[in-house]
């Protein structure tokens, strides 16, 4: 090979090189930038980066208030860090997980797209795993059939410990 060809070669591998590294870094700041939590409204679910307004219908913890006014039992977020304080208002059927069509969406590897379901049942709440690969814990054990859960009662999925209130 010629020198003027190797030295195309290694200017191309240094160009993909740097166009690589600075994905890197693009990803990393937009990542950095947005503040990753969603917002359950009364149409649905909402992602809200930072300095967005919230969506109507929403309040800025990530609850929303029924059309009467009134809030019914709620998922409140202990952990980690990143979403302590949000907080999720229960509908008659309310799913966890990944997938964007969940209620609460969780974004962590070890949640399964659909992980686990929370339901009324005669005036209960009763949470179910829904065959999830890393499984679903109450109150510190690992959830192997429906149980009824009430207020106090920890529900975690993935790092996401959550209290029911």
């Amino acid at each position: 090979m010629t020198d003027q060809l190797l030295f195309l070669v290694r200017l191309g591998l240094l160009a993909i090189v740097y166009l690589t590294f600075f994905r890197v870094l693009r990803a990393v700041w937009v990542e950095l930038r947005t503040e990753n939590r969603i917002v359950v409204t009364t149409s649905g679910v909402v992602p809200v980066t930072k300095g967005a307004p919230t969506p109507a219908g929403a309040l800025s913890s990530g609850a929303f208030i029924d059309d009467h006014g009134e809030g019914g039992a709620r998922l409140v977020v202990l952990t980690p860090p990143t979403a302590a304080g949000q907080v999720f208002e229960l509908q008659a059927e309310t799913t966890i997980g990944r997938a964007p069509s969940c209620a609460v969406v969780i974004d962590d590897s070890r949640v399964s797209k659909f992980h686990a379901r929370l339901c009324q049942r005669d005036g209960r709440w009763v949470v179910e795993d829904l065959g999830s690969t890393n499984g679903t814990l109450v109150n510190d054990h690992v959830l192997d059939h429906p149980e009824n859960v009430g207020p106090g009662d920890r529900i975690q999925v993935g790092e996401h410990v959550m209290e029911l209130a």
